[in-house]
């Protein structure tokens, strides 16, 4: 339980640390920050440094709690001391996504126009898919995370098949992603975007194939 409490806190910690970034540089920021990309790494859309600034640390934060807060009101929420480890992984991993995307927006914006921002979100996609594809298979029964279809939760055995299947398809894309993060140009983003949907869509397609196997197993 110490253990556990203490890696809570130091999530917590992290979670602060876009806020803390801003905080820092917003006085050398420019009036208006770059917020989004395009596929091919050039700004689209640029918002006034207050609130733009800030938005990233804010969903960083409210993430932070939600993903806290709502196992608590999962109807299996006993079922989350089964895979701890991975739940705190998984948090680990979201919040440092919004590390890097602040960072990314604070170093844009002061200039370093080095950064090739298609390329770092692309890799860390990849590592994060490729990360969640490795601890999906061990997750159990809820409604929070994972293959969350009308087949899997309303059948534990087809959510372990999902789940193991699904591990394997976001394993191996994870490591296509990451290959693909280093190969510029529009015809490799098109194949990074497109194998992101693929993977999301088939282990769905799947866990209806294996419930729809359990109820001719039956009958």
């Amino acid at each position: 339980m110490k253990n556990e409490k203490n890696i809570l806190k130091i999530l917590w910690i992290l979670s602060f640390i876009p806020l803390l970034i801003t905080i820092v540089f917003y006085n050398r920021l420019p009036e208006k920050v770059p917020m989004h990309w395009n596929i091919r790494g050039q700004i689209d859309a640029y918002y006034p440094k207050f609130p733009g600034a800030f938005i990233i640390p804010v969903m960083g934060l409210f993430i932070t709690f939600l993903l806290q807060f709502l196992p608590k009101l999962d109807p299996r929420k006993e079922n989350y001391s089964k895979f701890k480890k991975q739940y705190s992984v998984f948090m680990f991993v979201m919040i440092a996504f919004f590390i890097v995307i602040q960072l990314i927006i604070i170093g844009v914006s002061m200039g370093a126009d080095f950064i090739r921002v298609d390329a770092i979100i692309k890799l860390f996609l990849g590592i994060m898919i490729l990360i969640f594809g490795n601890f999906m298979p061990k997750l159990k029964h809820n409604y929070l995370m994972g293959i969350r279809t009308p087949w899997t939760l309303s059948s534990e055995p087809v959510w372990y098949k999902a789940h193991r299947h699904g591990g394997v398809v976001w394993f191996v894309t994870g490591i296509i992603l990451i290959i693909l993060a280093f190969i510029p140009g529009g015809i490799s983003a098109a194949a990074y975007f497109s194998l992101i949907v693929i993977a999301s869509i088939e282990p769905l397609i799947y866990s209806y194939l294996c419930y729809r196997k359990e109820i001719q197993e039956r009958h």
